[in-house]
């Protein structure tokens, strides 16, 4: 008799565990560092209402289009515009000027609609995020195929069940090599029987 945890239920539970701690996941990267305070507002808000962010304290993330003074689009067609006040000196990830095409994170008060007074800031280049998800798809690979090398679906049971023999890319492919091995034995064992027999011949 299957219990209570087989079949279909352990299929949904397994699903839903997953969904829950991948919603935790994306829910806990939302948060602020204390969880009293209020996130500020950011690129995604600010610019389709700009008054009613004017004297508030937000974080503007985008690419620069101007160095003197520096100057951010938060669209990447380049609308979504502000000046950055002090964008240098609030610099706390490098010590280098910014220059035109660095992506960069503000955070400070907006003076009016179209500048912020930066308290902190930060920037990255392009190519570190472009190495961040290629680590990230790399070290999922091989997890997925550390799991796929020792665990097997089970229809039957509709569960995850350990391999009698770990997975491997030769399996899927066919090795060969034992047959080979056989045959040219084969072939040998023959080759000498003949051979004994072409003796016991001339002998007689």
């Amino acid at each position: 008799m299957r219990g209570p945890g087989t079949g279909w239920t352990r299929v949904v539970t397994i699903v839903a565990v997953v969904a829950v701690l991948g919603g935790l996941f994306v829910w806990a990267g939302t948060m602020p560092t204390d969880p009293l305070e209020q996130p500020a507002a950011d690129e995604t808000e600010v610019p389709g209402d700009r008054d009613a962010y004017v004297g508030s304290t937000v974080t503007l993330g985008g690419q620069v289009v101007d160095t003197d003074p520096v100057v951010i689009a938060t669209r990447a067609s380049g609308y979504g515009q502000f000046t950055v006040i002090d964008a240098t000196e609030a610099l706390q990830n490098t010590d280098g000027p910014l220059e035109r095409g660095d992506h960069v994170t503000a955070y400070g008060t907006l003076e009016d609609e179209s500048t912020l007074v930066a308290e902190r800031t930060l920037t990255r280049e392009s190519s570190e995020a472009g190495y961040m998800y290629l680590v990230s798809f790399l070290g999922g690979l091989w997890v997925v195929g550390r799991f796929v090398r020792g665990w097997r679906f089970d229809w039957k049971t509709r569960a995850f069940v350990p391999r009698e023999r770990p997975w491997s890319l030769s399996r899927l492919f066919g090795n060969n090599e034992q047959p080979r091995r056989s045959r040219r034995g084969s072939r040998d064992g023959r080759s000498s029987t003949q051979s004994d027999r072409t003796g016991d011949d001339r002998r007689a």
